[in-house]
């Protein structure tokens, strides 16, 4: 009974070493890097971060490399605020030697929210890798929030006016 509390107990304590998230930050260039070396076996890692502008659209890539057996399988990859996922990658390529290239294009997000980047996979050995890069944009309003704004503009304009004559 003692071993057994004992091997979950370690058990646990290694779960939780890896479950350490990796904060990315984005350099002048509104880009942050992202990369990951996992263990053999079934892995999740996970990396925070925060958009720069209030209104954010974000796009993504990410390469696994591939050197000899050392392979990196992904079975999912997504971007949740915490309770929900809200994006999730798309696999755009996968060639004979095995590499793989996942992207995201487009995901709306704003200011003041911590979002959960997630890649969870596989490691057929130690030592492989996977990187790339995560960009942001300040979202340009649509030409209907435009025609919106100007026509809102015109009925104030035009009640003004009128109270005048």
């Amino acid at each position: 009974m003692k071993q057994a509390f004992v091997a979950t107990a370690l058990a646990l304590a290694a779960a939780t070493a890896f479950a350490v998230p990796t904060t990315l930050t984005f350099d002048d260039d509104q880009t942050a890097l992202i990369s990951g070396k996992p263990a053999k076996g079934s892995f999740l890692d996970e990396f925070l971060f925060e958009v720069p502008f209030a209104q954010s659209t974000v796009s993504s890539s990410l390469t696994t490399s591939i050197n000899g057996a050392k392979d990196i399988d992904f079975t999912s990859i997504t971007v949740t605020n915490g309770s929900q996922t809200l994006y999730s990658f798309t696999q755009t390529a996968f060639d004979a030697t095995g590499a793989e290239q996942w992207t995201l294009s487009n995901a709306q997000l704003t200011a003041g929210t911590t979002y959960h980047l997630l890649l969870a996979g596989t490691s057929a050995v130690g030592g492989t890798r996977y990187t790339g890069d995560l960009s942001a944009v300040a979202a340009v309003p649509e030409p209907s929030t435009w025609a919106m704004a100007l026509a809102g503009l015109a009925a104030v304009g035009a009640i003004a006016r009128r109270r005048r004559a």
